[in-house]
């Protein structure tokens, strides 16, 4: 069996899964955009300086590189070993819900904020600086979160007389490893593919 036949055998079997990371997501997604209209308007001008200082130093000079790189890797890396660690633990499934929660907020707080503040520049600094990294984060975060939840669940229920959970922690383990390839690569096109983008219209 292909890997796209494996992908699609998997989402398959665990749709409500899917359904219920993606509606999390979502609604954190909508409740971060909302919350840009009740900021108080000293908190908004203090975002709005930031984000204009962060543009100004763009067009002065280059706003990607290694730096850049290593902060948001160092980010996705702890949000992908968080994950994995809560997906140990027989209480994960609603903390990693809350971390698909956090992450649709704080993304839908940023796009919010924005277009709030830029109006149509804002919709065209979302879609260059911010979709593309979040085309590589989103589904891969949504995906090692049911593995994750399944994970939890497995040791809540799991059978003695079925697969051992040590070749199960370790199958586990090295998925740990192939999303945080996948979460560097990620990283790298926020680093300098994103920037790169975005300095199209400074």
């Amino acid at each position: 069996m292909g890997l796209r036949q494996r992908l699609k055998q998997h989402i398959r079997n665990n749709r409500w899964q899917y359904l219920v990371i993606s509606l999390v997501f979502l609604i954190g997604l909508g409740m971060g955009t909302q919350k840009v209209a009740g900021l108080e308007g000293g908190v908004r001008d203090y975002l709005g300086e930031m984000i204009d200082n962060y543009l100004q130093e763009g067009q002065e000079a280059p706003i990607y590189g290694a730096s850049i790189f290593l902060a948001a890797a160092a980010t996705q890396g702890k949000t992908v070993l968080a994950i994995w660690f809560l997906g140990l633990t027989i209480i994960g499934v609603p903390l990693i819900l809350a971390v698909v929660f956090l992450r649709g907020y704080a993304l839908g707080f940023t796009i919010g904020f924005l277009v709030h503040q830029k109006g149509g520049a804002g919709i065209i600094m979302s879609v260059l600086s911010i979709l593309p990294q979040n085309i590589v984060y989103i589904p891969f975060l949504i995906i090692w979160s049911v593995i994750a939840v399944n994970f939890s669940a497995y040791l809540v229920g799991r059978n003695p007389g079925g697969v051992s959970l040590g070749k199960t922690l370790v199958n586990y383990s090295l998925l740990l490893a192939v999303f945080l390839v996948m979460f560097m690569t990620g990283a790298f096109v926020e680093a300098y593919l994103s920037p790169w983008f975005l300095s199209l219209i400074l």
